[in-house]
């Protein structure tokens, strides 16, 4: 019976403080999935507060040559975090393992892309029409445009942008003072609609372009990536970008909400990996 081999991968974050115990923790995860699929683990790779895009980071680019030369059958990842925070990152890395004999697992999400399964679940996602035409051969403008499709609203919220050679969520400022000032009028006791009202009436647009809605406001005042925390999957990150609102102000506007303040609470305590 054919014993395959595998490589680790793991990234953490510029902002990370915990990095060592963060890559001792995933690593450990890595070579127990391993034994108990008796996976032979050949070496893993770090990228530790690398920045730019997935690919061109210096360990990943060294491990996807080693899985080459020495014919390695499974890249392991702890969780698609381990690609980076935007999802095209895992889209990028996705790609090259549907273009190679190696496959990658990815053990919180249980991918696997030597499974059917997995196949299946690849080849569904790259039949999005703005992943496809990110994937494709093209000019950077191209992919450019594309990232600016992908990050077209709900994937960067409204005051951010992806800072295209740092490959981190960055502040808009004119943005910013549009979410201060949501926040500030809401503290003042100013309801949803009025406060949409008016910044329709200031000609201000959403991040789409278009009006305001009562909605959108409480989509904005909800969210806690403005506090500088990412929640996906019910995991919570934090420190992974800047933040543009205080705790307290976060916390005063969304006293009621027992989730959000659980969330805001128990991420202290959470490491940002």
């Amino acid at each position: 019976m054919k014993k395959f081999t595998a490589v680790g991968y793991i990234w953490t974050s510029p902002n990370t403080t915990n990095a060592n115990e963060i890559v001792k923790e995933k690593r450990q995860k890595i070579g127990e999935y391993c034994s108990e699929n008796n996976i032979i683990f050949k070496k893993l790779f770090k990228d530790i507060g690398a920045t730019g895009s997935v690919i061109s980071r210096p360990q990943m680019m060294e491990m996807l040559n080693y899985m080459k030369e020495n014919k390695i059958d499974f890249l392991i990842l702890d969780t698609l975090f381990n690609l980076g925070r935007r999802f095209h990152d895992a889209v990028l890395v996705l790609n090259e393992f549907r273009q190679n004999e190696s496959s990658l697992i990815s053990i919180q999400e249980d991918i696997n892309t030597k499974t059917e399964d997995g196949k299946m679940i690849i080849n569904a996602l790259f039949r999005i029409p703005q992943l496809e035409q990110w994937t494709k051969k093209a000019t950077q403008e191209q992919k450019k445009r594309a990232k600016e499709i992908l990050y077209n609203g709900g994937a960067c919220p409204y005051g951010y942008m992806i800072d295209e050679q740092s490959n981190q969520y960055k502040i808009i400022e004119v943005e910013s003072l549009i979410v201060k000032r949501i926040f500030r009028e809401r503290a003042s006791g100013r309801s949803l609609r009025q406060i949409a009202k008016d910044l329709s009436k200031d000609s201000i647009a959403t991040k789409r372009g278009g009006r305001w809605q009562a909605n959108t406001i409480k989509t904005i005042l909800e969210n806690p990536f403005y506090i500088g925390i990412y929640v996906y999957n019910d995991i919570v990150y934090r420190d992974c970008h800047d933040a543009i609102i205080n705790e307290y102000t976060f916390c005063q506007i969304n006293e009621q909400n027992q989730k959000l303040i659980s969330i805001v609470k128990n991420s202290q305590n959470t490491p940002s990996e």
